[in-house]
């Protein structure tokens, strides 16, 4: 009876590490699935912050208790085709409007959380990390970007999210 128990736990395990399953769960407070309530960019030359995306920017960041993560941001308002198939300028405007959009897998050290970038919308994240601070407050998220030359204005800026528990 032992025997089988060890076959059956080590069948267990050989199969969790093939499909990728990690055995040991994440047990941090991020744990979750958060809507964005905010997204704001700090330039650090100018000390101006600004709202690109808008003031009411849609999506969600989701982390697994097994350690994946994803993530897709866009600004609140994103610019309907006016059919299919759709025109590369109606594809531009679309994607001039997605704030993030890449999944992986996570870890958390204290305050920090370094997502280890499997798929992007960015192809230059892909193989890469992503380490930002998060802070918890109640039902909020707030998480801030490192310092770093801005995709979107090529100046160097630190992005702050906040997001809100939704599970």
């Amino acid at each position: 009876m032992k025997r089988n128990l060890a076959l059956v736990a080590t069948v267990l395990l050989v199969g969790m590490a093939i499909w990728g399953v990690n055995a040991a769960e994440i047990s941090s407070p991020i744990v979750g699935t958060w809507r964005i309530t905010s997204f704001s960019y700090l330039n650090l030359t100018t000390n101006e912050t600004t709202r690109p995306f808008g003031e009411n920017p849609i999506g969600f960041i989701q982390f697994s208790p097994g350690g994946h993560m994803v993530v897709f941001l866009s600004a609140g308002n994103p610019p309907k085709p006016a059919s299919v198939p759709f025109t590369d300028a109606e594809r531009a405007a679309i994607h001039k409007g997605i704030i993030a959009a890449y999944a992986g897998t996570y870890s958390v050290e204290g305050n920090k959380v370094t997502m280890h970038v499997v798929a992007a919308s960015r192809p230059d994240w892909i193989g890469g990390d992503q380490i930002r601070d998060m802070e918890i407050n109640g039902n909020m998220l707030t998480e801030k970007t490192a310092p770093a030359l801005s995709g979107l204005t090529g100046q160097r800026s630190m992005a702050t999210l906040t997001y809100e528990r939704v599970e």
